[in-house]
């Protein structure tokens, strides 16, 4: 038997983001895929060593509702030059999904013909953070609802979609104001707030999986993966609840993790 292995691994992962959450705020399981290549080298019939190289999504779904009333929303319209601090009620859903270049190194025990455990970990880049949403507001004097879309790692401060022109109208203290409707990851923000990204470009995670060998050459698996840094940027990641005395955004200084379950198919040469 040939001490060397490569092959081709796809499938589907569901995570999430773990880490402190505000009061209204919550991280759900989203889905993503991964495919990639590997390579195997076998110590003996028992034990060996795979390093990969695969594409992977990784997300989550973030919500923040507050019905209090004493919710903030930062206007940012197009015919004003300052920004504008409204108070009101908050529907804010959005569903991250981050792009990453991983490169897991595992160790593989064979248990018996059909099963193989392993364990390990991998060294993540990020090469494509995204997100889609809405947020809706409303309070005594007006309600709109914008569309977000956000691109972390090219969007700008103040920045929207200028590709499409939908625009709302609001008034505001009896001042008429326009905004768009398609908005990027920092429209909120001005150019001094934006500091970077929202998420941070290395991550590292702790690998645990089990595969099932459908015959010599064909297996499906499972891998639990568990995120051992913080992947939001601690000079972006803003309160979505509470601004200071002088209505300027508060950074939390709280770690983010992501924890996935990755369930694939591969094939081994």
């Amino acid at each position: 038997m040939s001490q060397h292995k490569v092959g081709v691994r796809a499938g589907l992962n569901y995570g999430k983001f773990s880490g402190p959450l505000e009061e209204g705020e919550d991280y759900s399981v989203s889905n993503g895929f991964h495919f990639g290549i590997n390579y195997t080298y076998l110590l003996n019939d028992i034990l060996s060593f795979r390093a990969e190289m695969l594409y992977i999504q990784r997300g989550t779904k973030q919500t923040f509702v507050d019905s209090s009333g004493n919710a903030f929303y930062i206007i940012n319209a197009i015919d004003r030059s300052e920004n504008i601090v409204a108070f009101g009620n908050v529907d804010y859903q959005l569903e991250v999904s981050n792009s990453y270049l991983s490169i897991p190194l595992t160790a593989h025990l064979r248990i018996n013909k059909k099963f193989e455990a392993y364990a390990g970990m991998s060294a993540e880049f990020l090469i494509g953070p995204g997100a889609r949403g809405f947020v809706d507001f409303s309070n005594d004097e007006f309600f709109f609802g914008q569309s977000l879309d956000h691109s972390y790692g090219s969007d700008m401060a103040g920045s929207f979609n200028t590709r499409i022109q939908d625009l709302l109208a609001i008034k505001v203290d009896g001042e008429s104001l326009t905004m768009p409707k398609f908005v990027g990851a920092y429209y909120n923000l001005t150019s001094e707030q934006v500091t970077g990204q929202r998420f941070n470009r290395v991550d590292a995670k702790l690998i645990l999986g089990l595969n099932y060998f459908i015959n010599p050459g064909f297996y499906v698996g499972a891998r639990a993966e568990y995120g051992l840094r913080d992947i939001t940027n601690d000079g972006m990641d803003y309160s979505l609840r509470e601004l200071d005395r002088n209505r300027n955004l508060v950074l939390r200084d709280d770690t983010d993790r992501s924890l996935s379950l990755n369930f694939s198919f591969g094939f081994r040469f």
